[in-house]
């Protein structure tokens, strides 16, 4: 369901923009495919809001990241009971810290809060595998 344009006005106005933001996020989830996450307080979120997720470490200078973007768009209409987010790591290099990034695309799967998986490498196949093994969790 996509809320009306009321409601979010009315979030809008009751509460700051980026828990507004996260709120609009979880009511949508299966409308929206991907979820850019802006800083390490809306990874935080997310993954509260979420049981099953994937995070999505990228950068726009990397061929790989751009080769598989569209797939893991295309993936996460797929799979609409886990949560697909996308972090930028130069733009949010601090989330990148905190999950110690070392190489892009890297992808971690999360049941829960416990991070299930955790791999490099733009592989459609390797994670594709593992988002249905997290879905039957």
């Amino acid at each position: 369901m996509i809320p009306s344009i009321a409601a979010i006005r009315q979030l809008n106005s009751s509460t700051s923009r980026k828990c507004m933001r996260t709120a609009v996020v979880h009511m949508n989830r299966r409308w929206m495919s991907v979820v850019n996450l802006s800083d390490s307080e809306a990874v935080e979120k997310f993954r509260m809001l979420n049981s099953k997720s994937v995070l999505y470490f990228t950068a726009t200078w990397c061929p790989p990241c751009k080769a598989i973007a569209p797939k893991y768009e295309a993936m996460s209409k797929r799979h609409p009971s886990v949560a697909f987010g996308k972090v930028d790591v130069d733009e949010n290099s601090d989330v990148a810290l905190d999950f110690e990034i070392r190489a892009v695309p890297t992808f971690v799967l999360f049941d829960g809060e416990k991070a299930t998986e955790k791999f490099s490498g733009a592989d459609e196949e390797k994670l594709e595998k593992h988002v249905i093994e997290l879905e039957g969790r």
